[in-house]
């Protein structure tokens, strides 16, 4: 539970935000950057409506699940700027420490300001009633009904929920819901040729930054209180890169070495391409591949910031890798395009914009490129498959299909806290408290 100090203006911003998310169809979190920066709302204030927007879109679905029950009207029927009022007061309630008679207060005075004064008395009486009952609205049963169950308790899709019920087991099911609707501590990695991750958890805890270690990897520190990131020396100075302490895996799977030619397919915005940078000393060769030139420039960005000199790029498509280069990289990473379901908990609208017939899209894709990196691993090379998803096909499956159809590859242990897993390794949000990345490792055998 959340506890709420701020006021009107908050709310107001809150519902603007909201409601230019569905009109414009763009990325949450690109809407609150840009909203926040002429907001004029002290750092607290812009916490606040943060908190507000990315909770109200993740939580959608359980919301409209209560709403409706105290709605005359179907909530579809309603113009967005009413329902997404409605929503915003219905998460203060649900999951903030919001007085009913405050919520309904506000939701009176957002609508009034964004929607306009004609719609302030429904608002008004779905939430008068919302707030005196919503405590005994009840969820479809678990066991006549598992998946309606995930899909309404913890507002996730309901074809993700039958895929991991039918994959992992509800029990499993359940706990990756429960971890995607906690909102995740920042992760950063630090620059280590530059930095020990001691001193920059020092540098940062002076600043009344709360720090602490990373579990997985060695340059990994869990941050809170931070701040607009982009505003901290240690950043422009380069001493750390924003990245998820489950991305951060990837490099260390890869392994390379001072001295070695290693090669990042899909690499924008570069996050691993710079990791294996700093991995390998900034001695060696560390080539990003992608198809799309402006994320591409992020790549380099971060390289000059973070002071790695042996990361260049290449514009390409990495479905015609081997037409541009030949099969002399000793490392080979693929952290393909995927689904992203394993990044909902930082992602509050990742979770709305997938669909089932995404999978059958993103397989053939996947596949495909799996195949092309094949071909420009070095003799004796390392091939390294990564997504951010949790999904059974985009996978194993990927993996199995490209072992029993490339010939010439083994499998190769990966590692997680010292301990090797074979033949592959899932991280998940619930046990490993960081996105739910995937990680094969394979070697060319001649």
């Amino acid at each position: 539970m959340e506890t709420d100090t701020g006021g009107a203006p908050s709310r107001i911003l809150a519902l603007r935000i909201l409601l230019d998310y569905q009109q414009r169809d763009v990325f949450v979190g690109s809407l609150l950057s840009s909203a926040l920066e002429g907001s004029g709302l002290d750092r607290r204030d812009k916490a606040l409506v943060t908190g507000l927007v990315q909770g109200t879109v993740r939580m959608k679905l359980t919301l409209d699940w209560v709403l409706k029950q105290f709605s005359n009207r179907p909530l579809e029927s309603l113009d967005p700027g009413v329902i997404w009022a409605l929503r915003l007061s219905a998460f203060q309630l649900m999951f903030m420490s919001v007085p009913g008679y405050a919520a309904v207060d506000m939701a009176a005075t957002a609508t009034a300001e964004v929607v306009g004064q004609h719609a302030v008395g429904f608002v008004n009486a779905v939430m008068r009633a919302f707030s005196r009952s919503y405590e005994k609205i009840a969820f479809p049963d678990r066991e006549e009904d598992p998946a309606g169950y995930l899909e309404t308790r913890y507002s996730h899709p309901r074809w993700v929920v039958e895929m991991w019920i039918r994959e992992l087991s509800f029990e499993k099911a359940e706990a990756i819901c429960e971890a995607d609707n906690v909102e995740p501590l920042l992760s950063l990695r630090a620059n280590l040729p530059r930095v020990s991750r001691d001193d920059l958890a020092a540098s940062l805890a002076s600043k009344g930054i709360d720090v602490s270690a990373g579990e997985i990897t060695p340059e990994c520190l869990k941050v809170k209180g931070t701040g607009p990131v982009g505003d901290l020396e240690e950043f422009r100075g380069g001493l750390f890169a924003v990245q998820d302490e489950g991305s951060q895996l990837v490099a260390h799977q890869v392994g390379p070495d001072p001295g070695m030619k290693v090669l990042d397919l899909c690499a924008a915005p570069g996050g691993k391409a710079n990791h294996l940078a700093e991995l390998m000393g900034n001695v060696g060769s560390v080539v990003a591949v992608d198809a799309n030139p402006a994320r591409l420039a992020l790549v380099s960005e971060a390289a000059e910031r973070l002071g790695n000199t042996i990361v260049s790029t290449m514009e390409m498509d990495a479905r015609r890798a081997s037409a541009w280069l030949d099969a002399s990289f000793e490392r080979v990473l693929l952290d393909a395009p995927c689904t992203g379901l394993g990044t909902l908990a930082r992602r509050p609208d990742a979770r709305w914009r997938k669909k089932p017939e995404d999978v059958d899209r993103l397989v053939e894709l996947q596949s495909q490129l799996l195949a092309e990196a094949a071909k420009v691993v070095a003799p004796h090379g390392l091939l390294v498959y990564s997504t951010c998803t949790i999904s059974h096909r985009e996978n194993a499956g990927v993996v199995a299909a490209f072992m029993e159809n490339v010939p010439g590859f083994g499998a190769e242990p990966a590692t997680l806290r010292g301990c090797e897993v074979m033949p592959h390794l899932q991280l998940f949000p619930d046990t490993d408290r960081c996105d739910g990345m995937f990680m094969a490792v394979m070697r060319r055998l001649h």
